[in-house]
C-alpha cells in the first residue's frame, strides 16, 4: 500500500496540498491498490433453478454479509460476533479472497464459499483454503453444495490453484460430500474455547464439561 500511495503522491508533485487534493489522493491510492479478482472472469453457470457465480464482498454484498453472520452463529460458540468487514475488505482488495455464489432466479442467495488464496512456502504451489461453506438450511437436501463446492474447484483451478485444503464440519455429515469429491482425511482438526475470565475454569476431560467429541 505504501508504494502505492508514492506513486499517487507522485502524480501531484508541486500542487498544493489541500484537504480536497488529500482526499483525491487517498482515492486514487486505494484504486491503484486494488489486486481484487475480477469475478467476470468466471462464466456463471446454470444448473436448474441455480446459478453459480463469483462475486466481491466489497461490491454491496448485503446478504452475503447476512449469510456470513447466520454461519457463524450457527457454528460459534457463544462469544459475541464482531466480524471486521474492513480486514475482509482488504483481503478482496489484496486478491486473497475469493467468494463463489449460488442464487435462484430470483437472485436469493442459497449458499456461498468463501475461499483464502496463498501460496504453499515449501512448494510455491498456488494453493486455497476455505474460509465459510454455508448453504440455507431449506437447501441443504439434494446436491447444492456439492455442485457449489465444483464450481469453485474448476474456478479456482483456472487460477493456477493446484491444492485446496477444506474443514468440513462433522456434525452435518459433510465429510461425506468431501470424500465424494476426492478430498482425503490428513488431520484431525480440533478445537477449544473459552468465553469466561479464569484459564481455570476451561474444561479438560477430567474437569468441567466435556463429552469427548472433536470440535
Amino acid at each position: 500500500m505504501r508504494e502505492k500511495l508514492a506513486v499517487a503522491l507522485a502524480r501531484h508533485i508541486g500542487e498544493l496540498l489541500t484537504p480536497e487534493l488529500a482526499r483525491e489522493i487517498g482515492r486514487e491510492a486505494v484504486t491503484l491498490y486494488d489486486m481484487s479478482i475480477d469475478p467476470w472472469q468466471f462464466a456463471p453457470e446454470r444448473q436448474g433453478m441455480y446459478v453459480f457465480q463469483c462475486e466481491r464482498l466489497m461490491d454491496g454484498g448485503q446478504d452475503l454479509r447476512q449469510q456470513r453472520s447466520n454461519y457463524l452463529y450457527e457454528t460459534g460458540d457463544g462469544a459475541p460476533i464482531r466480524t471486521d468487514w474492513a480486514r475482509l475488505i482488504r483481503q478482496s482488495r489484496e486478491g486473497t479472497q475469493v467468494i463463489f455464489t449460488a442464487r435462484d432466479e430470483a437472485t436469493n442467495l442459497l449458499g456461498s464459499v468463501w475461499l483464502l488464496i496463498g501460496e504453499d512456502c515449501d512448494t510455491r504451489r498456488k494453493s486455497v483454503t476455505d474460509d465459510i461453506l454455508y448453504i440455507e438450511p431449506t437447501h441443504r437436501v439434494g446436491m447444492l453444495g456439492l455442485n457449489l463446492v465444483k464450481y469453485a474447484e474448476r474456478c479456482i483451478f483456472a487460477l493456477g490453484v493446484r491444492e485446496a485444503t477444506f474443514h468440513f464440519r462433522l456434525e452435518n455429515g459433510a465429510d461425506r460430500m468431501a470424500r465424494f469429491l476426492g478430498y482425503r482425511a490428513i488431520s484431525t482438526r480440533v478445537k477449544k474455547s473459552h468465553n469466561g475470565d479464569s484459564f481455570a475454569d476451561v474444561p479438560t476431560r477430567h474437569t468441567g464439561d466435556f463429552n469427548g467429541s472433536v470440535a
